[in-house]
């Protein structure tokens, strides 16, 4: 007898795709890599030839979700010269990653698993939100536009986790950016 193994599709996003699935019906604390593998009808063994952990899977689909909202971020400020405007988008995309993975930012398991790592990366990620900010505030001739993008930049990935109004913030950022 011959056996011929099935040959699977993009077994990565189905792996992701179900682990999506899964938290969002379930919650972190009740996905494991065996329901996930079960889910995808593969071997553990299939899992482990992808992802090292469960958190390690996840970090993966939140990395590219967020790297996804930085290339609209970025793509808008090649042609944005009202930062005002460009300050919204960057809230409402922040806005949407934070709420599309509402499940993860709600569980304290999943908080306790990743609150190192998002720690370790606050710079990173304030600096990515700061990069598009800081290129518009030179072009406009702002002073101290680095200073001036960094705080946004700070202020905006404060309020959204805090899930303040963007009427408030708005507000805000008129008086910061009024010449």
């Amino acid at each position: 007898m011959i056996f011929i193994p099935k040959i699977i599709e993009n077994v990565r996003d189905l792996l992701i795709n179900e682990a999506k699935r899964q938290i969002s019906e379930n919650g972190y604390d009740s996905v494991t890599i065996r329901s996930i593998a079960r889910g995808c009808g593969l071997g553990l063994g299939t899992f482990y030839n992808y992802f090292k952990s469960k958190d390690m899977l996840i970090a993966t689909f939140l990395l590219e979700e967020w790297q996804e909202q930085i290339r609209r971020i970025c793509i808008r400020s090649e042609t944005e010269r009202d930062l005002a405007s460009l300050v919204s988008l960057i809230y409402s995309e922040l806005t949407g990653f934070i709420e599309n993975n509402s499940t993860l930012f709600n569980s304290s398991g999943a908080v306790k698993a990743f609150y190192g790592s998002v720690g370790q990366k606050h710079k990173l990620l304030r600096s990515q939100i700061s990069e598009p900010l800081c290129r518009v505030c030179k072009a406009e001739g702002y002073e101290n536009a680095e200073f001036l993008s960094d705080f946004v930049s700070e202020a905006v990935l404060t309020w959204t986790v805090e899930k303040k109004d963007y009427g408030e913030v708005a507000q805000v950022i008129n008086k910061l950016f009024s010449k």
